[in-house]
């Protein structure tokens, strides 16, 4: 997969080799940086990076009083959260993976950035696929088409669904008789969430390195 829509500002490709008796062997990590806007109201968002600690309280340290996340889970078809209230989220151990979809609700009245820090995860990467709806975004900062380019595995009359932080609305695209609906296939931001609704559970799996 090519790596030019990669947006990890920063990038640092760090190498090491063996001792000089024993056949060279390199070790290659890419860590960098990622900003994402949340503009007042709901944004539909995902960890693009792996941090030393992927919770709410790390991730988001320093947001307004009143901003919360949401997770969806497939299970039973509801959320969990944590809001950030007086200096500290409620819940502050909750969790925000890479690959892991979320609603963050921005309760001010300008954009807030925020930056993600940490490595590019490389290698076989896995998201597991709940029949009916699943909150995901890719596990890598790359945007493109979810099949296409991110190699989301999509079937006959399953869907997408992407939301609109402008108008705070969804809109989707379905895979009917081996097209997409209208004739566009979804196309997805780096560290943008989204809907997935799968007829059967599946993984979406690839394998992903920088150097390709």
């Amino acid at each position: 997969m090519k790596t030019k829509a990669l947006l990890a500002a920063g990038l640092i490709m760090a190498a090491s080799a063996a001792s000089p008796l024993a056949q060279t062997v390199y070790s290659v990590n890419a860590v960098g940086f990622v900003n994402l806007n949340f503009p007042p109201g709901f944004t539909l968002a995902s960890n693009p990076l792996e941090g030393a600690t992927n919770t709410v309280s790390v991730l988001f340290p320093s947001v307004p009083n009143g901003t919360s996340v949401f997770k969806f889970d497939s299970a039973t078809g509801s959320y969990t959260g944590s809001t950030f209230l007086f200096g500290s989220w409620n819940n502050p151990s909750m969790s925000l993976v890479p690959g892991e979809g979320f609603f963050f609700k921005n309760p001010g009245a300008t954009t807030l950035t925020n930056t993600f820090v940490g490595n590019v995860k490389q290698g076989t990467l896995t998201t597991p696929l709940s029949a009916g709806f699943t909150l995901v975004g890719s596990q890598v900062p790359q945007s493109g088409l979810v099949t296409t380019d991110l190699g989301l595995p999509i079937g006959n009359a399953e869907s997408v669904f992407k939301f609109d932080t402008t108008t705070q609305t969804y809109s989707g695209g379905s895979f009917l008789f081996g097209s997409w609906s209208g004739g566009v296939e979804p196309t997805v931001g780096v560290g943008e969430g989204f809907f997935v609704k799968k007829n059967a559970s599946a993984s979406w799996t690839r394998t992903f390195s920088v150097n390709q």
